[in-house]
């Protein structure tokens, strides 16, 4: 039986990405309008849907697209090992497995971590994630991410092992 894991994300004719083109569907992604979701689910779909960026690739890119990357962030930039796009299937291999503190929260990322990219209700959602994982008394496995709206208010639904959250986004 086929599952999502055992797709490999790389598919056999992947095409890596360079500094270059990275770069480039990063200056592209800056200049966009929109709010930061819109902005970032342009860039997800400019990857093309069958490509692998190495994590020296992706630091360099970021360097030379004056993107700040800062504390937590910082940390697991330098710990990528490859992204993988298949489709709307995205695989993140880290070096090892990495765990920090964002916001107060401690969180944990695998080694690999996988998930999907997917529009749910018109607003992107990532779905099926595997190997990311954050800290509440217990390790509490993240499973899907998505920004809704509701009376012009932005929340964001996280689905977890344990439940579903809303949180309401600052500034909204």
């Amino acid at each position: 039986m086929t599952t999502l894991d055992s797709i490999p994300p790389e598919g056999d004719n992947a095409i890596s990405l360079s500094v270059g083109d990275v770069t480039d569907i990063i200056s592209r992604a800056k200049g966009a309008t929109g709010d930061p979701i819109s902005v970032a689910t342009q860039l997800f779909s400019a990857l093309g849907n069958n490509v692998t960026i190495s994590g020296s690739t992706l630091r360099q890119a970021l360097a030379a697209s004056a993107v700040p990357i800062v504390g937590s962030l910082s940390d697991i930039v330098s710990k990528v090992e490859e992204v993988a796009k298949l489709g709307d299937r995205v695989t993140l291999t880290n070096v090892q497995e990495i765990q920090s503190v964002l916001n107060g929260k401690h969180f944990r990322l695998k080694a690999k971590v996988t998930f999907n990219v997917v529009e749910e209700d018109s607003r992107p959602a990532l779905t099926n994630i595997l190997g990311f994982s954050v800290h509440e008394l217990i390790w509490i496995d993240i499973r899907g991410i998505q920004v809704k709206q509701n009376n012009g208010i932005k929340i964001v639904r996280v689905v977890t092992s344990e439940g579903t959250r809303d949180i309401t986004l600052a500034g909204t």
